[in-house]
């Protein structure tokens, strides 16, 4: 595999559920909202030579995802269950302008992640990856369900305390 081609499997791998789901608020059934993924995939390969390395891939592949969106529209104009262009357009802005938000906050969480120790780091982790997590936690640990919870809910605090910090540094107000 290329260079090109493996710099492209790994944006789009990392930015698929955003999309998937942009494309899932403006596409009601599945199966389309698939056929728009594909074509979305299929479009960006094309231009991805196009591609500004230095700007973000996320919303740079929802705009794709957009006009697709609008082509698969002007194919089902006859569905009464189909979004006016006018509101796609509205999503789609609505959409765009918190795109570029969500991602400068999973930026700060990783680097906020960072700064919790492994045990801390590994708790939230398995808390949010594996069900009955901290049940087994607790009792392998001796200690009460209640208390791990209540530890879980101060590193959240000193998580978001910590992104809306990053945030503000880095001039968002909506932190």
């Amino acid at each position: 595999m290329d260079d090109a081609t493996s710099e492209f499997v790994s944006l789009w791998t990392r930015c698929q559920p955003d999309v998937r789901r942009y494309v899932g608020m403006l596409v009601p059934k599945a199966a389309d909202a698939d056929d728009v993924m594909q074509q979305t995939a299929s479009r960006l390969w094309i231009k991805f030579e196009e591609y500004d390395s230095d700007r973000p891939f996320t919303p740079w592949a929802i705009g794709f995802a957009y006009h697709e969106v609008l082509s698969w529209r002007q194919k089902q104009g006859r569905e009464r269950l189909v979004f006016s262009e006018e509101i796609l357009a509205q999503l789609h802005a609505t959409i765009g302008e918190e795109c570029s938000l969500l991602e400068h906050r999973r930026y700060a969480l990783d680097g906020c992640l960072l700064k919790l120790s492994e045990k801390e780091r590994d708790l939230l982790l398995r808390r949010y990856s594996e069900h009955g997590a901290v049940q087994r936690e607790a009792k392998q640990s001796q200690i009460s369900p209640h208390k791990l919870y209540y530890t879980i809910d101060k590193l959240r605090i000193r998580l978001l305390a910590c992104i809306n910090n990053k945030m503000r540094q880095e001039g968002w107000q909506h932190g």
